[in-house]
């Protein structure tokens, strides 16, 4: 059973038999061969300290299934999440957290919390957060105070989850982050400098357009010299392409007069 308070100590080198088998069963799984999609550059984006076997997701998947890690409990998931090195084994702990009732998370919200430190690149960040988005929508005030500590963490993909983790597709949402809280959590990162917090902006200010596209617009109208290149493609997607085309042009204003 893991030490939440000795978890940032916690070696690798001390893997449970389980761990070790599931590492054993998929290094004998064949990779993707094309180097465009190798694991580290693509999804670690050659930043990740993770160890990326490129393996295609429904392969994990099977291996899912087939050693039926959905059967496992809590205990037996952080052991693979918090032992293993490699994406895909985490990869394994992500599909079985999404398994989970939204009871049964929220009863357990804060060592589920703590699985963020592990998180380096965009593919876990992003379904950590898809499922932290769907907690938050049972349940605002129970994971808002995280949110608001980790939107000025140091780490930048913990500010990164408190953006993505708003709405995630907010298409999924039936109840939506009121707009002024949204717009809150993004304000303070549309001048960071990390690329992966840049494209969490972006994906937050398109779910923030489809939720609200007056509001939205006209923040981005304001901020639009703010609002970084990283983070332009995404915000302005779901936007009228006359809209879009405005707005394009004052950005270009905006440079040449800068």
């Amino acid at each position: 059973m893991i030490k939440y308070k000795d978890i940032q100590a916690r070696t690798r080198t001390l893997k449970s038999n389980f761990t070790k088998q599931i590492e054993i069963r998929l290094k004998k799984i064949s990779p993707i061969t094309n180097p465009k999609f190798f694991g580290d550059s693509y999804i670690g984006g050659s930043e990740s300290r993770l160890e990326y076997l490129s393996i295609k997701v429904p392969k994990v998947r099977t291996l899912f299934v087939d050693q039926k890690i959905q059967n496992l409990n809590l205990s037996d998931i952080e052991n693979l999440w918090f032992e293993s090195n490699i994406y895909e084994v985490k990869s394994l702990a992500l599909m079985w957290l999404e398994k989970q009732t939204t009871e049964f998370l929220l009863k357990n919200i804060k060592k589920i919390f703590l699985w963020a430190n592990e998180i380096d690149n965009w593919a876990l960040s992003d379904g950590y957060s898809g499922i932290l988005a769907k907690l938050f929508e049972a349940d605002q005030k129970k994971l808002l105070p995280t949110y608001k500590k980790w939107n000025k963490h140091k780490n930048s993909w913990l500010r990164r989850i408190s953006l993505v983790g708003l709405f995630y597709y907010s298409r999924c949402r039936k109840i939506q982050p009121r707009f002024n809280l949204a717009i809150s959590m993004i304000k303070p990162h549309l001048s960071a400098n990390e690329y992966y917090l840049q494209k969490g902006v972006g994906w937050s200010l398109r779910e923030c357009y489809n939720v609200y596209p007056t509001e939205t617009t006209d923040f981005i109208t304001k901020n639009l010299s703010a609002i970084h290149s990283d983070a332009w493609y995404a915000a302005s997607e779901k936007m009228p392409l006359a809209l879009k085309n405005k707005l394009v042009l004052k950005r270009r204003e905006y440079r040449k007069n800068k």
